[in-house]
């Protein structure tokens, strides 16, 4: 088994793994496998992962028994989300054994931690920042450091203002922000599409792009 520096056995807390496509962001309709970690350390009110909110060990998995699973499937890009996977003690060791493995890897995060060990792969990696009105918006520095995009979800909350907040610039300036209608829903989209005309009189392109797995009823 794989083992920390330590010399203990490396175990991930696991809400759930699956084969799918990436139904959100830039990288859409890829087919992907997704590793779920449990827990999060925000509480957004329309989370769609309640389930994996609650930090537990009940589904604690080894690593090893982790990537022997991953390794039946033909797909060779991983997404790690969650919950929050940057809370998560196992993500770096993870991390470098899927790149050792030649696959992808695409970390979704809310942009609120960071592993310092990830500093060694941060180049290789795809990260997806969504930042949350439930941590004021903010981003750690080496997330905008490395980020590839920003997902925004489109609610009551969201504002030009966010989308012009200075530490969102480089990401802005290179087209690689997207605007999530919360859910799906007609409302937000029209929302997201008024942030969009706005934002392109500003001289900025972001797009506007649902949940399309939701669309299909697919995980």
């Amino acid at each position: 088994m794989l083992r920390s520096e330590t010399g203990k056995t490396i175990y991930l807390n696991i809400n759930e793994v699956y084969a799918s496509i990436q139904g959100e962001g830039l990288l859409m309709g890829l087919p992907a496998l997704f590793v779920r970690f449990q827990g999060c350390n925000l509480r957004c009110p329309w989370c769609d992962q309640p389930s994996a909110l609650p930090f537990s060990k009940e589904q604690s998995v080894p690593i090893d028994s982790l990537l022997a699973h991953l390794s039946e499937y033909p797909i060779k890009h991983v997404v790690i989300t969650g919950g929050e996977p940057l809370a998560q003690e196992g993500l770096t060791f993870l991390v470098e054994e899927l790149i050792s493995k030649g696959y992808f890897v695409q970390i979704e995060t809310n942009g609120t931690l960071w592993q310092k060990g990830l500093e060694r792969f941060a180049e290789q990696l795809h990260i997806t920042c969504s930042p949350k009105w439930t941590a004021n918006w903010f981003v750690h520095p080496k997330i905008i450091q490395y980020a590839k995009e920003l997902k925004f979800v489109v609610d009551d909350v969201l504002s030009q203002d966010v989308l012009l907040k200075e530490e969102f610039r480089r990401l802005l300036e290179e087209g690689k922000v997207v605007l999530q209608p919360e859910g799906n829903k007609l409302v937000f989209f029209e929302k997201a599409l008024n942030l969009q005309t706005a934002l392109l009189k500003l001289g900025f392109t972001v797009r506007v792009l649902p949940q399309v797995h939701k669309l299909f009823g697919i995980p």
